[in-house]
């Protein structure tokens, strides 16, 4: 073997290091954890306007839509934290860095589908037509998820894919059910993704 190809093989053996380490990190607990927030926050919604069409919350008082902005911030901020959290939990014990490259690829991924996502809720937001946010966030969390799992295993890729075909699928011809959209994806998609994580995690802890 001569030296270039030694040092192929060694980069190859980092990559597929790097690929497993964030494989390790990602989140089986926190990914039901978030499903689970994301339903909470449907029922709520159902509760505030009475109906499945994120548009009635036009309907509202000034005070009401910004609770239930408000209401839908929060749980994406704690949906975030609590996975950031329990990452930075399963580094620690691996003695991972959590700013390792794989984690800054990840992040640096799903990045600008987020900004996108924002960018276009407040425009949405201003031409008072908030039935399109659900599936636009739904389209940039999953087009940034597909990003992220270049970088991982196969599993976050096919995640990202359906995330992306149930947001195109709802904006073409169901926007009118945001509310189903948001179980269906950021709740049920992510249930069925933690409950896959945390199988295949213990599957590998008995072998």
């Amino acid at each position: 073997m001569n030296r270039d190809e030694a040092q192929e093989r060694v980069r190859e053996v980092q990559r597929i290091m790097e690929r497993t380490t964030l494989y390790t990190l990602l989140p089986g607990t926190p990914a039901v954890v978030g499903g689970l927030l994301a339903l909470a926050g449907c029922v709520v919604t159902l509760l505030m306007i009475r109906s499945l069409d994120f548009q009635d919350m036009l309907g509202l008082s000034e005070n009401g839509q910004v609770a239930f902005c408000g209401m839908w911030v929060l749980v994406g901020i704690v949906a975030v934290t609590q996975e950031i959290l329990w990452a930075r939990r399963a580094a620690k014990k691996q003695g991972i860095s959590p700013t390792a490259r794989p984690a800054r690829f990840a992040t640096l991924s799903l990045s600008p589908s987020l900004i996108v996502a924002v960018v276009l809720s407040l425009k949405f937001l201003h031409q008072q037509q908030p039935r399109y946010i659900v599936p636009a966030w739904i389209m940039c969390y999953g087009t940034g998820l597909y990003a992220a799992g270049l970088f991982s295993v196969r599993l976050p890729r096919v995640l990202g894919l359906a995330f992306i075909v149930t947001g195109a699928v709802g904006l073409l011809w169901f926007a009118e059910y945001g509310v189903v959209l948001a179980a269906l994806s950021f709740g049920v998609l992510h249930l069925a993704f933690g409950a896959a994580i945390l199988a295949r995690t213990r599957r590998e802890t008995v072998t």
